[in-house]
């Protein structure tokens, strides 16, 4: 790591900086921090990229969208999209794309965060100072296979069309004071300014027509298939494209209604199910507590290790924020606009759209990512121009930017790893299993929904005060009463460095289900375990 940021900052000190170097040494660089699990494990990493991955099994093998499984069906165009490629490739399993999927899309996305430093900040040395900022704060760690990671994709491709070709800016029709003017002249002030140039239409980006033509048909495509793909990126394009329409910094803002139009038809037509049984979801009225203290309070707990990688991933937002706010002055300064700010504090009014769960300020930290990082270029830029002699301290600041990422990111790794035994379990019990049958797995980390999804039962999961069945396992388990029990080694430790339960606790439970007389011991391997109610058809073979 530290000497893909040393060939960085050494490329990027040249004279003359060759793009061809700088994107091979970038992609060297994600290859060693985000792309470490992807380079050092055999397998995919989180099992909510498995549980994900197994969705689209439930899509490939007859064409149709499961109902009634998970909300997450009702958005249904990631999918089906990587059902129609492993398909169409003959593909076996997608274990390779979900190994190697984070660090392809952090790629991806750190080319959009370059392309929208090139329209805002311009220069050829600060657009790749920005996608290496988005790098280093990138710490959210929502690039799996999954929906919102595709629409990240989306969402820049849209922002780097209307801040790029499609960019224009409203004129100031009262015009810069000069120093010749006449004493008696004065100036309006700010607001005033704001409103003269509101009743003004904008600037027309010189394209020509069939560029101008293709641009608006790929926004539009994004935009219709964002609104497929996830619950919450729709919103935050539409905030977003709604600042820009409002004060007049983009040529075509029926892209605007395209957006709106999409999320409400789609909406209301095909989520239909979704918002008519689970109204109270989608309006954030559950009863499960508030948006902040399920996002946010709830999640900083653990053993000393946990508590304190947590309470990194609440000070770097912070951090970021206030590096962006200090780019928002200089860039003000400079160009006298404060629009981007506001594309980057847009994504916060989703706090208040929806109870979403605990990912909800992740999501909201990642959609106004990209605008800090580029702010916080800004704010780089004008520390070293006013004070040269800063980029030997700023090349350490990146690789200590770097290495607390490592650190940040690998934070959960004691129980949000797969292991291989633990996915050679799980498609052995699969397998042998009769559909129809339940299969539970202890505690939500595991790769139990890679497979089977649309052929077992999943569980009740209504068990009053059994949130996870490793809440309370004995009784949890009792009154599941599930066919198959699964139990992981990253249950253990998620047991003991999460909720400070004590080593070996995941055994004992064994012990005890097995004591009872109600399950018996199919298989164990270390701690990982599977057990099956007695006179259940299953035999689980190691």
């Amino acid at each position: 790591m530290v000497l893909a940021v040393a060939a960085c900052v050494t490329e990027l000190w040249s004279p003359r900086p060759r793009i061809g170097m700088l994107t091979f040494v970038t992609a060297v660089l994600i290859l060693c921090t985000t792309g470490l699990p992807s380079v050092v494990e055999p397998e995919a990493r989180l099992s909510t990229a498995w549980h994900l991955g197994g969705f689209v099994d439930a899509i490939a093998g007859d064409g149709v969208v499961p109902a009634g499984i998970d909300a997450r069906f009702y958005w249904p165009a990631f999918f089906a999209q990587w059902a129609w490629f492993s398909d169409a490739a003959g593909a076996a399993s997608l274990d390779g794309v979900l190994r190697w999927f984070p660090p392809v899309v952090v790629a991806v996305w750190a080319t959009g965060v370059y392309a929208l430093a090139r329209s805002m900040l311009g220069g050829s040395r600060a657009p790749w100072a920005a996608a290496w900022l988005f790098l280093g704060l990138n710490w959210i760690e929502q690039d799996y296979f999954s929906p919102q990671a595709t629409g990240i994709v989306l969402l820049l491709t849209v922002l780097t069309f209307v801040l790029g070709p499609l960019a224009t800016r409203r004129t100031d029709p009262t015009g810069p004071a000069s120093p010749r003017a006449a004493p008696s002249y004065a100036r309006p002030n700010l607001f005033q300014r704001w409103i003269a140039a509101a009743r003004r239409p904008p600037n027309r980006p010189p394209i020509p027509p069939r560029q101008l033509l293709l641009i608006y048909l790929c926004s539009a495509l994004c935009l219709l298939a964002v609104a497929v793909s996830h619950q919450l990126t729709p919103y935050a394009i539409i905030g977003q494209l709604t600042v820009l329409a409002i004060v007049g910094r983009f040529r075509g803002r029926g892209l605007l209604l395209v957006a709106i139009l999409a999320l409400v038809v789609f909406f209301v037509i095909a989520a239909r199910e979704f918002w008519t049984f689970q109204l109270s979801l989608a309006l954030g009225t559950t009863d499960d507590g508030g948006v902040v203290e399920n996002a946010l309070f709830n999640r900083v707990s653990g053993d000393d290790g946990q508590v304190a990688v947590k309470l990194l991933r609440v000070i770097v937002p912070l951090l970021s924020w206030g590096l962006a706010l200090l780019g928002a002055v200089a860039y003000y300064r400079r160009k006298h606009d404060v629009v981007p700010v506001f594309l980057a504090a847009v994504p916060m009014g989703l706090a208040l759209l929806q109870s979403y769960g605990g990912e909800l300020f992740l999501r909201i930290a990642l959609y106004g990512l990209p605008i800090l990082a580029v702010l916080g270029t800004e704010a780089l830029r004008a520390m070293v121009r006013r004070q040269r002699g800063l980029e030997g301290p700023l090349a350490l600041g990146m690789v200590a930017l770097f290495a607390l990422l490592v650190v940040i990111r690998g934070g959960n790794e004691a129980y949000t790893l797969t292991r291989q035994d633990e996915l050679a379990m799980t498609r052995q019990v699969l397998a042998t299993t009769q559909p129809g049958l339940e299969i539970v797995s202890l505690s939500g980390v595991g790769p139990r929904h890679l497979g089977g999804i649309d052929t077992f039962s999943l569980g009740s999961g209504n068990i009053k005060g059994c949130d996870s069945l490793a809440d309370d396992p004995i009784r949890c388990v009792g009154e599941e009463a599930p066919d198959v029990l699964l139990i992981y080694h990253s249950t253990e430790q998620q047991g003991v460095v999460l909720d400070n339960k004590p080593p070996g606790w995941s055994r004992e439970v064994v012990r005890q289900l097995v004591a009872g007389g109600t399950y018996k011991l199919a298989f164990q391997d270390g701690f990982n375990a599977a057990l099956t109610k007695v006179g259940t058809p299953v035999e689980v073979v190691p």
